[in-house]
């Protein structure tokens, strides 16, 4: 992490999901949400990720370098290059062909791999920072950061509101729902950011051009060495049987009329006539 003139220099890890864009998603006929029409996105918390490293890089030297998992086919290219627009070295994807990722301890394992395989392709010694969103866009399940530390067997600091290095040392602050707390760990360590931390940069169009010529590889789940592919099959498992949208009935309740105090009258009557809201 020290460069020769005695400067910190870090490397760091962003862990990013690709996600159907929750935005713009729309239920079919039969109340489920129709995944295939929505365009891909990074992941919110994960842009934010992106975002503190760069800024760490920035006051300290080094750089970010990406990983992903994909399950099947990757996401579009366009973007992919927005991932590496904000700022990445390289982005590493690491192609889940039999979707056998499909729950948070094989995922973490799998990531661990991943971080370690990206340190001896890249010739780094080992990563000071590993930094991925709070929770996922989709599923929001809020554990791979917790259960990536344990695989690493490093220190976790999970919904950090601000970030500081401090020598080999990370300090970070999160607000809880009763208090706020200020927490020190020793490096490496992996800490999981939300919204709270910084406003994602957004790539200029030059930028997103420009990152048509940084390296993006695809590695395969079974070529990440020391994972035991196997044993994913003999382990337990999560399946998702089946995924609804609420359904939603509008009123399309119509106030017609030219006497505006009139209007607002007859429109709080019909508000408060089945007891939905109360005055």
């Amino acid at each position: 992490m020290t460069n020769t003139d005695g400067n910190q220099s870090l490397k760091i890890l962003a862990l990013i999901k690709f996600v159907p864009d929750p935005n713009q998603l729309k239920v079919n006929s039969n109340g489920r949400p129709d995944l295939g029409a929505a365009p891909f996105r990074i992941s919110t918390f994960d842009e934010n990720a992106i975002e503190a490293g760069l800024q760490l890089c920035s006051a300290h030297g080094g750089g970010v370098y990406g990983v992903s998992v994909v399950h099947g086919k990757a996401p579009p290219r366009d973007v992919l290059l927005r991932a590496m627009a904000m700022g990445l070295e390289k982005l590493y994807l690491i192609v889940d062909q039999d979707h056998l990722l499909n729950e948070p301890y094989r995922l973490a394992a799998a990531l661990a791999s991943a971080s370690r395989f990206i340190c001896s392709e890249e010739k780094i010694s080992e990563w000071d920072l590993l930094i991925c969103g709070e929770a996922s866009a989709d599923q929001y399940n809020a554990q791979v950061g917790p259960r990536l530390a344990t695989a690493l067997d490093i220190p976790v600091i999970a919904y950090a509101t601000r970030i500081e290095i401090r020598d080999s040392t990370i300090v970070a602050d999160r607000a809880l729902e009763d208090r706020s707390e200020t927490l020190q760990a020793s490096l490496p360590c992996v800490v999981t950011v939300g919204m709270e931390i910084n406003q994602a940069r957004i790539p200029t169009v030059l930028q997103v051009m420009g990152a048509g010529r940084k390296p993006i590889r695809e590695v395969l789940l079974a070529d990440l060495p020391g994972l035991d592919v196997e044993s994913f099959n003999e382990g337990p498992s999560l399946s998702t049987l089946d995924v609804l949208a609420p359904v939603r009935a509008r009123k399309n309740i119509i106030v017609e009329g030219n006497d505006i105090a009139a209007k607002a009258a007859e429109l709080l009557a019909k508000l408060g006539a089945d007891g939905e809201v109360k005055f």
